[in-house]
């Protein structure tokens, strides 16, 4: 049984495509290896293949209206999210389907079908294949198609989960070499009936409630939240957890989190063998999966990814796991192992670091102080008076998904992890329970470990009750710069109704840069990329490059294609997969090789496809005059690069969304020049037929004059702006005089001959 939140706000909203690429249980996971399936029309003697009678195993009908109506009425105080039904069915080749042989091969095909399911997702409880045989997972037209999955992906555990296939019905092809080297083995054991529209989803769902913080919003949250990452379990339940440091700081994987989102809510099919270690093995942890800036919600970077883990200890009775990554993360995530205080009295205020709803990451704090309670519930056994209560949060709140998050004290160590509660944005604001580290810390006899935690997060028996975070890559930091105020607000600026920065868009423009520098040599390890939602990304075939130059992009000196997949990671393997880009997101791509650069550079996108009004990246909204923030973004037409500040259809001071990503702690963000005398120009171009008043500072008031004397016309600047243009073509010929005023208070006469 699924134990829900109680109320339907903890659940409606749910989590994600996170998800659909879920389950990595051993070395290879789910790692497929190319080719493809039979036609769907291959036919064996008299049989044929589409007699749906023969083929397709229905499951049990469900509701799923009825399912979100159970989860929000089961009384679970838990906020684990549980979004799919899970039928335990035992498929294999001699109870199920129809089998025959093609060409050299036994071939084995069975149909799923649950109908009204958003998505069907399935594990195979049995997969031990021989040398040259293959299996498939498709949907009924071949449209999608998962696989091949073969020896590589056999495994000690013997199992094999796969992502979800959309739809309510799919089909899995085995195919089986005459000669084998020995039979296969294979079973479908589990099927999972997505109810919610989320097992199947593209995308991490936002939170339900808007109350939450970003957790850049908090400077001092942002290195402790490195540790804190977003869980997918068993390809149903979406959690928080946390790296957590020891005595050692040897950097061992450990991974903190709520024991129910492990046991699907104490569930008593899951509690009469307590498969921990299988359970643990399919993990997928996402790390740094947060908003770039503090006031606006962009779905996070899901590049840096690790899978499965290993049970350490497991309480029942205090709803704590301690796990193990059967990976370290690399450098190049830069995590952070959270220190811990096992004390009976910690000090806040409290932050509480989490992932609501499977949403981005997000803070809730409480100012007060903590009090010990009870988690409400006999039925589950949990040991009582062992949890912390925030009684009522001050900011934020928590919703489902956030199960397992760490509850942080003043020095940002973890006090206890989230079981549950009935916070919400409006009321009640509490009370929550987070599992109390103190009264738990001197605990024996969990599940078949009779060690303590402090076993394993005190190793040399110290005794400390205390201990700071650890940064194993202290010695090698990586750095983000961003020209983007953390609280400027993204637009897609339109003039015109035409996209500004979308390539090949009707003004003709077709790459757009951003400048960056540095005073010496750094090394660029990738780049981060936030873009607003885009239905035709298929269409384009989107190019980063590197250039230099010191007075524009000049010498393009790297390339690579745009990647907006995410890889899951899993010992020393990874996997692809595209993610939808019909949301505002933040993709990472990391460069093959780590580029060389020094003195000013710039980082750019085009669409090597051509399409019109393709790929859009965001841009600060058009900075006011004196913002004293410097126009970054350039981009680039048949007639060459110009600053976008420059720009004579729309001249704006802004910049894009595109952050380099540096080895070192070398901030590369461009600041604006000290200027004495600032130049100005002003010059008739014939091509225009316009007069351009150009300056390395901000334009505020512009005149044109006769040589009489006589004003012919002024402006004004409603913006930050470094270039403006007066229309010449009912000018006679001549010589004018253009007046000029910058913002800082410079004025200057130029006179301008007009041909």
């Amino acid at each position: 049984m699924n134990l829900p939140l109680p109320s339907p706000l903890h659940f409606w909203k749910s989590m994600l495509i996170l998800l659909s690429y879920i389950l990595s249980t051993t070395a290879s996971g789910q790692i497929s290896h190319g080719g493809k399936p039979l036609p769907l029309e291959i036919t064996s003697g008299m049989r044929s293949l589409s007699d749906s009678r023969e083929l397709f195993v229905e499951m049990p009908s469900i509701s799923n209206e009825a399912e979100l109506w159970r989860s929000a009425q089961e009384e679970s105080g838990f906020k684990s999210l549980h979004f799919a039904h899970k039928f335990h069915r035992f498929l294999r080749p001699d109870n199920a389907g129809i089998t025959f042989q093609w060409a050299n091969m036994k071939v084995w095909r069975v149909g799923i079908r649950s109908k009204g399911a958003y998505s069907l997702n399935i594990l195979f409880s049995s997969f031990r294949l021989p040398p040259g045989a293959r299996v498939f997972v498709f949907n009924g037209d071949q449209t999608e198609i998962l696989g091949s999955f073969t020896e590589e992906n056999n495994s000690e555990l013997n199992l094999l989960p796969v992502q979800p296939i959309g739809g309510d019905e799919l089909i899995v092809e085995y195919q089986e070499p005459l000669d084998a080297r020995f039979p296969g083995e294979i079973e479908i054991g589990e099927v999972n009936h997505d109810f919610r529209g989320i097992f199947r989803a593209t995308e991490p769902r936002d939170p339900t409630q808007d109350c939450h913080p970003n957790i850049v919003c908090y400077p001092d949250d942002i290195l402790p939240g490195s540790g804190v990452v977003g869980l997918i379990i068993n390809g149903t339940t979406y959690c928080t957890g946390s790296l957590t440091n020891n005595t050692a700081e040897d950097g061992t994987p450990y991974l903190l989190t709520a024991t129910h989102c492990l046991n699907n809510d104490y569930d008593a099919q899951f509690l009469t063998n307590r498969k921990y270690d299988m359970i643990a093995g399919t993990i997928v942890a996402f790390f740094h999966y947060q908003s770039p800036l503090c006031s606006t919600d962009i779905r996070g970077p899901l590049q840096m990814t690790l899978a499965s883990a290993d049970s350490v200890l497991i309480s029942e009775r205090h709803d704590i796991s301690l796990l193990r990554f059967k990976d370290t993360p690399p450098a190049a995530y830069q995590p952070y192992y959270l220190g811990w205080d096992a004390t009976s009295t910690p000090r806040g205020a409290f932050h509480g670091v989490h992932h609501p709803n499977g949403g981005i990451k997000k803070v809730a704090i409480e100012e007060g102080s903590l009090s010990i309670t009870s988690f409400p519930g006999t039925k589950y056994n949990i040991e009582p008076n062992a949890h912390w209560a925030v009684n009522g949060w001050d900011t934020g709140a928590t919703e489902g998904g956030s199960s397992g998050s760490p509850l942080l004290e003043s020095n940002k160590r973890i006090v206890g992890t989230l079981t549950g509660g009935v916070s919400m944005c409006t009321s009640p604001r509490g009370p929550d329970q987070y599992a109390s580290l103190s009264r738990f810390w001197n605990v024996e006899g969990s599940i078949d470990n009779p060690n303590p935690i402090h076993h394993y997060l005190d190793p040399a028996a110290t005794q400390a009750m205390q201990l700071g975070g650890y940064q194993p890559h202290a010695d090698n930091p990586y750095t983000r710069s961003m020209n983007f105020g953390s609280d400027e607000k993204p637009v897609e600026t339109l003039y015109q109704s035409v996209p500004m920065f979308a390539t090949n868009n009707a003004f003709g423009y077709a790459e757009f840069a951003e400048e960056y520098h540095s005073g010496e040599t750094v090394l660029l390890e990738g780049v981060f990329i936030s873009s607003p939602a885009i239905s035709n990304m298929l269409n384009n075939e989107i190019r980063i490059r590197i250039y230099t130059g010191e007075e524009m992009p000049t010498q393009l000196i790297y390339e690579q294609p745009y990647s907006y997949s995410y890889r899951y990671y899993g010992s020393n393997n990874f996997s692809f997969a595209s993610r939808n880009m019909n949301y505002s997101v933040e993709n990472y791509i990391s460069f093959d090789t780590p580029v060389s650069l020094s003195g000013t550079f710039y980082i750019s996108y085009y669409d090597a496809n051509g399409t019109t009004e393709g790929f859009t990246v965001f841009n600060a909204e058009p900075r006011p005059i004196g913002s004293g923030k410097v126009s970054t973004t350039w981009i680039r037409s048949s007639k060459g690069w110009e600053r976008s500040s420059e720009n004579i259809e729309n001249p704006m001071n802004t910049s894009l969304l595109i952050s380099p990503y540096v080895i070192g702690d070398k901030n590369v963000s461009v600041r604006p020049a000290v200027r004495e005398d600032p130049e100005i120009l002003a010059y008739y171009s014939k091509e225009v037929n316009r007069i351009l008043i150009e300056s390395d500072n901000e334009l505020l008031e512009w005149e044109l004059f006769y040589v009489s004397g006589q004003k012919i016309r002024q402006g004004r600047a409603d913006k930050s702006i470094n270039r403006t243009s007066l229309p010449a073509a009912q000018l006679p010929k001549g010589v004018y005089i253009v007046r000029v005023k910058t913002v800082d208070g410079t004025q200057t006469a130029r006179k301008v001959l007009v041909q």
